[in-house]
Parts: structure tokens; C-alpha cells; sequence
């Protein structure tokens, strides 16, 4: 998406794009983490919202580290981008927003399997496995968020523009082609990095190697996994999550053309 905007922009419509996303989908994090670490879904709103706080307060930066450095490396390749340098951008968006989603989906979890507040378990956990334990499972994150970044944030706008010159689009209602590559390329990227994300879960979830070796490596929890549960296993809690990010999706990139074409207006008319 060609804009005149700048990564400082683009960083702060990331994090209202964020924002409104995880508001609205927090539900589904909470059964689908459920799913994955093999415990009762919450089906109690109280339940299912808890965790949001620290959600809300890593999506946004997420999201805005995202939208960011996606603009960044979109720029770094000079005025014209090819349809392959913006999913590379995307990816490479996606890696960078690891850092702080790694540790920020780990609270997460750990909240809704104990329910302490925010700052008591991220001060258990530091005490108890050092400042690095906060970053278990980042492998894990960065392998789902490089992929699933490249898909929302590259792959969806240039499967939305192909959609727009078909007579699909010309002839649907509002929308669709959002909506027809929102839900592609939000199911695309929930196959693929669902058996990771499964892993990455698992390894959040049960931190301690001594306790639960099964789960030391990114590794480890796959092969315990695949022995314990079959193949299937790996893909726990897929339907929550594929519903979750191609809503995700679709949301974003939403809010992101419209806050776009909103803010270039504003910068246009002062």
C-alpha cells in the first residue's frame, strides 16, 4: 500500500490497530490457549478476559513495532516496491516484533493458568528463572510472527489488490475483497504456524525443564507432542485460532487503510 505517511505514523496506527483488534478477539486467545495446554475452557467472560491488561498492553507495541518497521524496510527499497519486497518487509516486521511478544504472551498465559496479578508473576518469574525466563519460547514466536506478519501485512494486501480488478470485486458488496483475502491468508498462516504456536505454548506453560523435560526445547515439546498426541496434537486449538486471526487479519488491515487514507487527509489539509 503506497502511502505518503511516515514510519512514525505507521508505528502509531499500528498500535491503535492493535488495540482494537485484541479488544475484540481476547476471548478467543483465552480458548484457544486453553485448547493447547490441554485444560477446562473458561467460558466465563471474567475468565475469558483475564490477561487482557497485559494482551492490550503488548498487542499494541506489537502491532506498532509491525506496522513500523514494515514501513521501514517498505522505504529502505526506494519509492517503488515490489508485491515480493512487501512480504519481505512484512516478515522481517514480524521477527522484530518477537522481542516483545515473546515475553508479553508468556505473562499472558501464566496469568490464566494461575491468576495472580500482572507484576507478581512477572516478579515469580525472574526470581525464579532469571530475567531470560520471561523469553522462553521466543524461537517459538519469532518462527509464528515472521510468517504470520508476512501474511497480514504483505500477503493479504497484494491478494486484495489482484481481487480488486477481478469482476468479483466490481460486482460484490463493500468489502469483499477484503473480507475473500483476510479470511485466505488468516487460515493460511494459522495451518502453517499452528504446530509452533502449539509448541510455543506448551514451553510457556510448563516452565520448568527440570520439572517438565518433555518441554525444555522447541524440539522436545514437537517430538512430545507428536508421541503423546499424534500428529493432531499439533494442531489443538486450531479452530479458536484460525477464526482468531483471520478476523485478526481482516480487522487490521481495516483499520490500517482507513487510518491511512485518515491521517494523509489531516496531514493534507494543514
Amino acid at each position: 500500500m503506497a502511502d505518503s505517511l511516515s514510519p512514525s505514523d505507521h508505528t502509531a496506527i499500528g498500535a491503535v490497530a492493535g488495540s482494537m483488534e485484541v479488544l475484540l478477539m481476547q476471548p478467543t486467545i483465552a480458548i484457544k490457549n486453553a485448547l493447547q495446554e490441554g485444560r477446562p475452557v473458561p467460558w466465563s467472560p471474567k475468565l475469558l478476559y483475564r490477561g487482557l491488561g497485559v494482551n492490550l498492553g503488548s498487542i499494541a507495541p506489537i502491532t506498532a513495532i509491525q506496522f513500523g518497521v514494515h514501513r521501514i524496510l517498505e522505504a529502505a527499497q526506494g519509492e517503488e516496491v515490489s508485491q515480493l519486497g512487501q512480504i519481505g518487509a512484512a516478515t522481517g516486521a514480524g521477527a522484530a516484533s518477537s522481542l516483545v511478544g515473546c515475553p508479553a504472551e508468556l505473562l499472558m498465559i501464566q496469568q490464566q493458568k494461575h491468576g495472580r496479578p500482572l507484576m507478581q508473576e512477572a516478579q515469580r518469574i525472574v526470581a525464579k528463572y532469571g530475567p531470560t525466563g520471561l523469553y522462553r519460547g521466543l524461537t517459538g514466536t519469532a518462527i509464528r510472527e515472521t510468517i504470520y506478519t508476512g501474511s497480514y501485512l504483505g500477503l493479504c494486501p497484494v491478494l486484495q489488490t489482484y481481487i480488486d480488478r477481478t469482476a468479483f470485486a466490481r460486482e460484490g458488496p463493500p468489502g469483499a475483497s477484503l473480507v475473500v483475502s483476510g479470511i485466505s491468508t488468516g487460515l493460511l498462516a494459522s495451518v502453517v504456524t499452528q504446530p509452533i504456536d502449539t509448541a510455543k505454548t506448551r514451553m510457556q506453560a510448563f516452565m520448568d525443564p527440570k520439572e517438565h523435560p518433555e518441554y525444555a526445547t522447541l524440539r522436545s515439546t514437537l517430538q512430545h507432542l507428536v508421541k503423546t498426541q499424534g500428529l493432531s496434537g499439533l494442531w489443538a486449538g486450531i479452530v479458536p485460532r484460525a477464526g482468531r486471526i483471520s478476523c485478526a487479519v481482516i480487522i487490521l488491515q481495516g483499520v490500517r487503510s482507513k487510518l491511512i487514507s485518515l491521517v494523509e487527509q489531516l496531514k493534507g489539509a494543514t
